[in-house]
């Protein structure tokens, strides 16, 4: 039987255990409809959920062998599994999680707040093929564990690179185009890739923000998202939480994965996009989201979303 939040024929994509299992996860969070499972290949998918959550919430989770790596891009909570310490995972933290068996734990989800994560699947064909030594490192880690299947669980801050990209499949239109399908396919193997590279420690150079600083940057991004249609500029930014020019540069793209204008314009192109689906005109949305030139708007509209704002408002 089909899930309605897995996408994807059944016909040529059978859907995995793991799938089924998390399906049943997101329904019994009430999150069906603020989360997709999309199959991009045959052995690569992406579960994509941006929720709100009114209060705290604990839920116990069982499933079969998977390989995911998971990115938290907003929001907070606590990942566990049988026989393993718990990952405390916040905005800017990736998770890696591998089981050769079922396995089962309860993980916590931290209300009033918004919930927004790029959860990435992997088969073990992908792995095979891929035949790189720590990836079958985890693999042999998993097998060794023991009886009822080995698991790997790790969390780990997530460098600037994994997070532009995990921001850039969450911000990816919903469409059944070829063209989506190959783009999201490279960009899971280019996160796998750089979330690799941060667990072996190759990654240099992520240093690790002072809470007063953290708690100012992740201010930083609430005004932008609160009052997105300002003309922010570093300089007024930064004076308005409290950290100087150059804290608030580089502290803000290490932390979300973006640098500031490129947040805030993405916020803009966001809000236009659900205008034009609600049949807006481009002018009308352009000047609603803080665009005062159209043609600007229209080429960076194109340059992030793919197609014309015009032809965007036509898609179904």
């Amino acid at each position: 039987m089909s899930n309605p939040h897995i996408d994807g024929s059944a016909d040529t994509t059978p859907v995995a255990p793991w799938q089924e299992a998390v399906a049943e996860g997101l329904a019994r969070l009430g999150w069906s409809d603020s989360a997709r499972i999309e199959a991009i290949a045959s052995d690569i998918a992406v579960v994509t959920i941006d929720a709100f959550l009114d209060a705290d919430l604990a839920v116990e989770l069982a499933g079969s062998a998977t390989f995911s790596l998971c990115v938290v891009l907003e929001g907070s909570g606590r990942f566990s599994a049988r026989g393993l310490p718990p990952v405390e995972a916040e905005a800017g933290t990736a998770v890696l999680f591998a089981c050769n068996g079922s396995v089962s734990g309860e993980d916590l989800f931290r209300g009033g707040r918004r919930f927004r994560v790029v959860d990435l699947r992997f088969e073990d064909s992908f792995l095979i093929r891929a035949g790189d030594a720590r990836l079958s490192g985890l693999a042999e880690r998993c097998a060794d564990a023991g009886e009822g299947g080995g698991v790997f669980l790790a969390g780990f801050p997530a460098p600037a690179v994994l997070l532009q990209i995990a921001n850039d499949i969450a911000r990816t239109p919903p469409s059944d185009a070829l063209g989506r399908r190959l783009y999201l396919h490279g960009k899971a193997i280019e996160a796998l890739g750089a979330a690799i590279d941060a667990l072996d420690g190759v990654a240099k150079g992520r240093r690790a923000h002072r809470p007063q600083e953290r708690e100012r940057l992740l201010r930083a991004r609430e005004i932008l998202e609160r009052d997105f249609r300002s003309n922010w500029t570093i300089e007024r930014l930064a004076r308005e939480v409290g950290v100087n020019e150059k804290q608030l540069k580089y502290g803000f793209r290490d932390l979300v994965g973006q640098p500031v204008h490129a947040y805030l314009t993405a916020l803009r192109l966001d809000a236009a996009a659900q205008m034009l689906r609600q049949g807006v005109s481009v002018a009308d949305a352009a000047v609603s989201v803080g665009f005062g030139n159209l043609s600007h708007f229209s080429k960076v509209f194109r340059e992030n979303k793919g197609v014309s704002p015009s032809r965007f408002a036509r898609l179904d």
